[in-house]
């Protein structure tokens, strides 16, 4: 079986074309997160503005200045870290949701959202899949890094021409397991060398509709964006909580709720079209080699 690129990579538009309960109700998952993440931490969020304003009006190396930068994030995460385990279940609650939606459009109960065996193994899928990814790219840099250190002009050349490798290598790989999750969803088990098996002769297709898949992503955080600078405008946006930096969370909360809730709300919505956009293609692609 094959599948049309240009086809698949517009999929995201015509599920919430299809069903656009399901991507209110992704909304409302990325919303609750958003809140909770300033419910609970909007004193660090605070800080964190602070140090970052400080750091671009003083002076000092850019150097410095970033060191300062990511100390200051180091602290902000250090304070609300159960974020990461949460956007992680959330990030494969959501994977899943979208897979579904494409696999099995007729189960719409709840947006598609599940809690099951499906997104414990979407979640080790992707830690899989994130890590190997990683890794790899790890490995290709400290090697480019070494070739490019070395002071020596061809072995620097070498470093570069590794590093052109090195990145058609990384985006090879994604490309290759970039079906391991609809596989995973559609067939109840973790999928990561079926990937290998469904992609194979089948890069160029699936690196185009993923590039398209890509171009539409833009186009929506654009969009987006216009519609998030307005709104702030109008709210007076997050980043006026830099003046209350020091204060606890309640205080800020009460002083600014307004920018807080207007920000969440748009880019809970925004995140659920995006998340659309970006992962449907890929279940739809699947849909497309397995047959329907």
């Amino acid at each position: 079986m094959s599948f049309s690129a240009t086809e698949a990579a517009f999929e995201g538009f015509r599920v919430v074309r299809r069903h656009p309960a399901a991507a209110l109700f992704w909304g409302v998952a990325y919303l609750a997160m958003f809140l909770a993440m300033f419910g609970l931490g909007a004193g660090h969020w605070a800080t964190f503005m602070a140090s970052a304003e400080s750091l671009q009006s003083g002076s000092g190396s850019p150097q410095a200045q970033l060191e300062g930068i990511g100390e200051a994030y180091a602290a902000m995460f250090g304070g609300i870290a159960w974020i990461i385990p949460v956007g992680l279940i959330l990030s494969a609650v959501l994977s899943a949701a979208v897979a579904r939606s494409v696999l099995r459009p007729d189960q719409t109960r709840w947006g598609y959202l599940r809690l099951g065996m499906d997104e414990v193994r979407v979640l080790i899928v992707t830690l899989i899949v994130s890590l190997g990814l990683g890794l790899a790219s790890g490995i290709a840099m400290t090697v480019v890094t070494a070739l490019a250190a070395s002071g020596q002009p061809i072995l620097a050349l070498a470093g570069l021409l590794a590093g052109l490798a090195a990145i058609g290598g990384v985006i090879w790989l994604a490309v290759r397991l970039s079906l391991a999750v609809p596989i995973t969803v559609d067939t109840g088990k973790i999928a990561v060398m079926e990937s290998f098996k469904a992609t194979k002769g089948r890069f160029w297709p699936l690196l185009g509709m993923a590039i398209l898949a890509f171009v539409m992503f833009m186009v929506v955080s654009i969009l987006g964006g216009i519609i998030s600078a307005a709104v702030n405008l109008a709210g007076g946006g997050i980043e006026g909580l830099a003046r209350f930096s020091g204060q606890s969370s309640v205080e800020i909360l009460a002083q600014a709720w307004l920018p807080i809730l207007l920000w969440s709300v748009v880019n809970a919505f925004l995140s659920a079209l995006q998340i659309a956009v970006v992962y449907a293609p890929f279940s739809a692609a699947w849909l497309g080699i397995r047959g329907r």
